[in-house]
Parts: structure tokens; sequence; C-alpha cells
């Protein structure tokens, strides 16, 4: 079970009125789990000497916002800074809940308004800050070694599918037509497992990175041209066409997993495709301040019903009907470039008139297109 019990704090606050009632709110309510009639208070009324009295000792930290040589969050800032394990909860004499929830956001456990402050709601608030650190605490720790074991298994598969396709290359030439179907299935099969775990690999850096992403100018006809080209050689049996004005000046807002973005979308065109020769058309479109990307195919398309589900939108796991993590991380990457990303049938594209000057029939298949932001 965790342990909440609290033996010190560290009082930071310049008001000595507002100090000495903390002190007598804190020795006021009987607490448990501490020998003590109450925990032993560390009162300082600087950033400055806040900075010292914080050790490894100090349970939780009462922060007041607005002292001599700091102000605001950047307050908060520079104590979470420190480093050290405890728990901040910031006081303010604002009764403004805009202040708290700010403080919260930048990695405050929680806020107390002095002016409504009584003991019972102090100890509740400090004591529930210390279970939620511990907690934040272990998640962090089992994240960490997930992400380790994951990097390792995934490293592992790599160098084990790369064997498997160095074998079934050897076979090329002791194969006839009909084990040649086989065999491309088996190293079909072998790319589409390295094409996961980087997939999975690029999910977690998402997940891992702390706060806002750096969004940075990503030139964007390098990214596609790349991917493209890697698409191309990974499916010899795909006709990847480019349209559009795909200029080696055309930047767009991302960070560098953009590259994920467009990997996945060509695979999902490829691997969903029911063709025995599959066509992709990629248009790039120079809107000024926003450029699209389009990625066209010949495959059955989607169903209007899953339409929203296959980017995982409403659910993951093993019950979603999505098509996996690959359309799911496309989605979280667009959206964390402040982007978007949608899925309409080739038909509603083709206007009806290029369809009857043509004479074709609707035409099949899906169509992805990101915006991204110029």
């Amino acid at each position: 079970m965790t342990n909440t019990a609290l033996t010190r704090v560290l009082l930071v606050e310049d008001n000595p009125a507002d100090a000495r009632l903390i002190t007598e709110y804190l020795a006021e309510q009987p607490w448990p789990n501490i020998e003590a009639d109450a925990p032993t208070v560390d009162h300082v009324e600087r950033l400055s000497s806040a900075r010292d009295a914080l050790t490894e000792d100090i349970d939780v930290v009462l922060l007041d916002l607005g002292l001599p040589d700091s102000s605001g969050v950047e307050t908060l800032d520079e104590v979470l800074a420190v480093g050290i394990p405890a728990p901040v909860v910031v006081m303010t004499g604002l009764d403004d809940e805009r202040v708290g929830v700010d403080a919260v956001e930048h990695g405050a456990q929680d806020y107390l308004v002095k002016d409504d402050v009584t003991p019972r709601l102090l100890q509740q608030t400090l004591r529930y800050a210390i279970r939620r650190e511990q907690q934040q605490q272990e998640l962090r720790q089992r994240n960490a070694e997930l992400a380790l074991l994951n990097q390792v298994v995934r490293h592992d598969i790599r160098n084990d599918v790369a064997v498997i396709l160095g074998w079934g290359d050897g076979l090329e030439a002791h194969v006839d037509e009909d084990g040649q179907t086989y065999l491309d299935r088996m190293l079909n099969a072998g790319e589409h497992i390295t094409n996961i775990t980087e997939t999975v690999g690029d999910f977690l850096n998402v997940l891992e990175s702390d706060g806002e992403p750096e969004l940075h100018p990503v030139d964007l006809e390098s990214v596609l041209t790349n991917e493209i080209e890697k698409a191309r050689s990974a499916y010899d049996e795909t006709t990847i066409t480019v349209t559009g004005d795909p200029h080696d000046e055309l930047e767009v807002v991302a960070t560098d997993l953009l590259s994920s973005v467009f990997r996945n979308l060509l695979n999902n065109a490829v691997s969903h495709n029911d063709k025995s020769e599959p066509e992709i058309t990629v248009t790039v479109e120079d809107n000024g301040e926003t450029v699209s990307v389009a990625i066209a195919d010949n495959g059955p398309g989607v169903p209007d019903s899953q339409k929203d589900e296959i980017f995982g939108r409403g659910e993951m796991g093993l019950e979603s009907s999505g098509s996996g993590i690959g359309l799911y991380l496309v989605d979280t990457l667009v959206e964390m470039y402040d982007g978007s990303v949608d899925l309409e049938d080739r038909a509603e594209r083709s206007s009806a008139s290029s369809r009857t000057q043509s004479g074709d029939n609707d035409p099949e298949g899906s169509v992805f297109t990101v915006t991204l932001q110029t």
C-alpha cells in the first residue's frame, strides 16, 4: 500500500502572518502514521532559501507563488527544477482558479487558496499530493522498464527477421513458380514485421515525450521522396505515382517523426490492397498557409461505418475495429502538428464531369489526405 506518512514540510512563504497560520493549522489537526503530534515545518521566505532547504528529507512543499525574489509559475518551475521527489502544493492569495490550474499544468500536485484553507483541508490536500506523487513515480519507473524491454525485444526481432529475409533471398534461385508464390508471401510478411517494429518505436517516442512537442520546419519533399523510394523498394509489384508540386522548398511545421506518417499511410495502402498490382497515387498541393498530401489507392475501400474508427479515435486495443497502431499513430502525430487527416472514397474525389468525359466507372479505393501547416 502507498505510504502517505508526512513528517517534514517545507513552507515557502514570505508573509509572517500566513506562515504562522499555516504552521498552526499543521499542528492543530491530528496526523495519522507519524509518531510526533505534527509534522516538522521548515519555513523559508525566499526562493533562494528554498533551493538550499530542498533535501531528500522533505515530504512535501507548500509554495507561495509571490516571493520577494520570484513570482508566478516561474517560482514553481524553479522549485521543480531542483529535482527532489517531494510533491509541490501551491498556495495563492488570489481567489482565481486559473492560477491554480496553471500551476498544476506546470507540475504542481495541487493548489490551495489561502482564504479557504482549513486544518482538515490542508491535511487532506498534502496527504493526497504525496500519494499522487508516489503513484506517478512508480508509473514512470514501470514505463521506463517497459520501454527498455520493448527496445530490446524490437532489436532482437529486427535482427531475426533480417536473417530470415536473407535466407529467403538465397532461396530465390532454388524454387519453382509455385514455390515462388509462397516465398514472396514469406518475404512480404517479414517486411511487415519490420515495419511494425519501426511503428511501435515511433509510437513510444511520442508517448515518452514530455510536454508539448518542439515543432519546427521540415522539408516535406525530402521526407516524401525518401518514404516513397522505401515503399517502391519494399513492394516491387506496386506502382507509385507522384503528382502535384512537391518542390524542394516546400516546408511544413512538424517533427522528425513526420516520416512515420507517410510510411504508415503508404504501407497501409499496400497491405490492405486486394489487387494483384496495387496502384498508389501521391498528390501534393501547396495551398499557401497549408499543404495537403493525398495518398490514393485502388484497393477495396473502407465502409462508411468504419471511416472514423479506422484511426482508433474511439478506442484502441484488441476490441478496436481500427486497422492497427499504424493509423492511430498517424492520427496522433498529425493532430500534434495542428494538422488534420481525412479519409474518403476515391469516387467522392472524382468529379462527375471528369468521369462522364472519360467514360470510366467510379474509381475504387480510398484516399487519405494529410493537411499540414506551412
